[in-house]
């Protein structure tokens, strides 16, 4: 094999098996290293901590290798190192066969979702055929019935090398067989990428390095990541996957060399992770198997427990809640559950738990988050059992529309990504597929680029609350033609912003429910007797105004006469006036615009023939009204500048 057919490969092989049956020796026969790397693991001859390294396969595969401690007492550190495993070495003496660590092991790995494995029957040199061959039914009979029942098991011997390459490639086989499998499955464009620490640690002149297996999406030098829960920001300065590189690609063990402030006191369990990948939760729905523990009395699972949850590389502890007042669950039953935490934990929909009772700490169970993020109540209804039905099958289509179905309002793409933990790209496209297939319908606010969408129930039961909210509005007000949105909005749909109400109001004039009018909303047909009510009063108004010309009624004395209530009035003079069919004079009179016309020209015609000024008792008499009225209509051309009063010269007006 030449150095240039070797090839990074982003596939991570785990170790996994009871202590002390070879793991971190078979590590060293594969590798040429030892994996433990402190001191007091080399001293004692046992692993306590994870190991890491790279093995090269035949084909020329360059993958990352993740060893793991055996002992019971270091379980957490196992779960820890198993995540993002893609190809399990499970390691099983040939001397002492199946014990409690090899169960344990192999019950995290599926709970996991690790499907692929090899498992390696070390010690072979030490028995002979018959118990070799005893050894290896115990591991077929105990594989039996799990995902793992057709590993190939492999007689080795790492004191004498035997069997060494054939572990190799038998390796190298079942990361085949996973990258075909891979290949199949859909892509999710648009994921930012997470690393979940396993470890951070300085080194002089560099500063601080992080190492976990990236998911989701690559990693480039210079890239902006930030940590979840912590939120602690900060800038890739290197990368290291088995020597540097400018970029590390999902399913690859990676060491990030990064800075910011904060970044050096960065714990196991933290997740440092791209824009929009930051979410943390302190409440989950998932999938729980439970396992009730190893070797003991099955006891049922009663809601409430106290447990420890684990996630990625992170522990937290909580309480499992069991949903709609199930029983308890009995030991190799699976039931969606609700997770309560007392600390944030960075999950998303997908990911792999493990689950320890609270004290001792042993396996309990473990599954898969459905929702990261959930309501506290226990009680589902329809359409959240749907939404998780379509989780739990991995259909996200599905769960786009059902998620929709649950809201009282549309909604942005964003906030299906967000709840759902889809990219911002996966959301849209689902999204754009739904309205397409009549699942969702797309609306657009008016000021805004940015697409809502709806189930259709949703949006029918929001429209009809558009029309009620009309109705009643112009019920309780009759004579009023409209409403502003912000009223409208606050009756109909209290909890919607801007966008979403302005979408919904554009809808409902597209159905017909309502119609816009300048800055007023109404129900085109409530708000139409309210405008021929107003429209009547107007034009009763104004012939009554133009037959009495300059001598007209107060504006009192004439709602009176025509029988017009005071806002049937104020609303017909609001309207007389900007249509300037009449001119008040004073607060309670108003003239006709042709009264007031002819005011202007008997008005000046006799300031004419008094030779450019004339008196107040003139001017009355020649307009021919009363001298109160006559006063009003001289002081409204005076103050439409249309004469001048001269009150040095007499009182005298003239012509402006």
């Amino acid at each position: 094999m030449t150095a240039c057919e070797l090839v990074e490969c982003p596939v991570v092989v785990g170790t996994a098996g009871h202590v002390d049956h070879g793991k971190s020796a078979l590590i060293e026969a594969l590798t040429g290293k030892n994996p433990d790397r402190l001191e007091v693991e080399r001293r004692r001859g046992m692993t306590t901590e994870l190991g890491f390294g790279e093995l090269v396969l035949p084909s020329g595969k360059i993958v990352g290798l993740v060893d793991v401690p055996g002992h019971a007492h270091y379980l957490r550190a196992m779960v820890q190192g198993a995540t993002g495993v893609d190809v399990a070495l499970l390691v099983v003496s040939a001397v002492e066969g199946v014990m409690p660590q090899t169960r344990e092991h192999v019950h995290v790995l599926e709970l996991l979702g690790v499907t692929h494995m090899v498992v390696a029957l070390t010690m072979r040199d030490l028995v002979d055929d018959e118990t070799a061959e005893l050894a290896e039914l115990d591991v077929e009979a105990f594989l039996e019935g799990t995902v793992f029942s057709d590993a190939p098991v492999v007689p080795v011997s790492s004191r004498t090398g035997e069997g060494v390459e054939d572990v190799r490639g038998a390796i190298d086989a079942a990361i085949d067989v996973f990258l075909a499998e891979s290949a199949e499955r859909p892509e999710r464009p648009g994921l930012a990428p997470r690393l979940p620490i396993d470890r951070c640690f300085s080194i002089k002149g560099s500063g601080t390095v992080v190492t976990g297996t990236l998911h989701d999406a690559p990693i480039t030098v210079g890239d902006e990541l930030v940590s979840s829960p912590a939120a602690v920001r900060c800038r890739v300065r290197a990368i290291q996957v088995h020597g540097d590189t400018p970029r590390a690609l999902p399913g690859q063990r990676v060491a990030l060399n990064i800075v910011g402030d904060g970044a050096g006191d960065l714990p196991r369990g933290e997740v440092v992770c791209g824009p929009g990948a930051e979410g943390s939760t302190l409440r989950l729905i998932a999938r729980f198997t439970y396992l009730g523990r190893e070797g003991a009395k099955p006891v049922p699972f009663e809601s409430g427990a106290r447990v420890h949850v684990m996630a990625g590389t992170a522990e937290v502890i909580g309480r499992i809640m069991l949903m709609e007042g199930d029983g308890p669950i009995a030991p190799g039953e699976t039931r969606t559950v609700q997770i309560r935490l007392e600390e944030r934990l960075p999950v998303r929909s997908g990911d792999g738990l493990i689950v320890l009772a609270f004290s001792p700490v042993v396996l309990i169970g473990g599954g898969r988050v459905l929702l990261s993020q959930c309501r506290r109540s226990r009680e589902l209804t329809d359409a959240e059992r749907s939404l998780l039905a379509a989780l739990d099958a991995g259909d996200l289509a599905s769960a786009v529309a059902a998620w929709l179905g649950i809201q009282r309002l549309p909604v942005p793409a964003a906030d299906v990504a967000r709840a759902i933990d889809l990219s911002g790209a996966e959301a849209v496209r689902l999204l754009l597929a739904a309205a397409a297939s009549g699942d969702a319908v797309a609306l657009h606010p008016e000021h805004s680029t940015e697409e809502l969408y709806a189930a259709p129930a949703v949006l029918d039961a929001a429209l009809t609350a558009l029309a009620d909210t009309l109705a009643a509005m112009h019920e309780a007000a009759p004579k009023q033609t409209g409403f502003t949105p912000g009223e409208v909005v606050h009756v109909a749909w209290p909890k919607a912003g801007e966008d979403v109400a302005s979408a919904l109001i554009l809808e409902g004039c597209a159905r017909g429910i309502c119609a816009i009018d300048g800055a007023e909303v109404f129900d085109s047909h409530s708000a139409a007797a309210a405008l021929r009510v107003v429209r009547e009063a107007s034009h009763r108004i104004a012939a009554l105004l133009d037959e009495a010309g300059l001598d007209a009624p107060t504006l009192p004395e004439l709602g009176q006469q025509l029988q017009l209530d005071r806002d049937a009035m104020t609303r017909a003079l609001r309207e007389l006036s900007l249509n300037r069919a009449i001119v008040k004079i004073e607060r309670d009179v108003a003239l006709s615009a042709a009264a007031e016309v002819h005011a202007r020209e008997v008005v000046a015609v006799a300031i004419e023939a008094a030779g450019g000024a004339a008196t107040t008792s003139v001017l009355r008499e020649a307009l021919g009204v009363s001298r109160k009225r006559a006063i009003s209509i001289l002081e409204h051309l005076d103050a439409v500048r249309f004469t001048t009063l001269d009150k040095e010269a007499g009182g005298l007006r003239s012509l402006r």
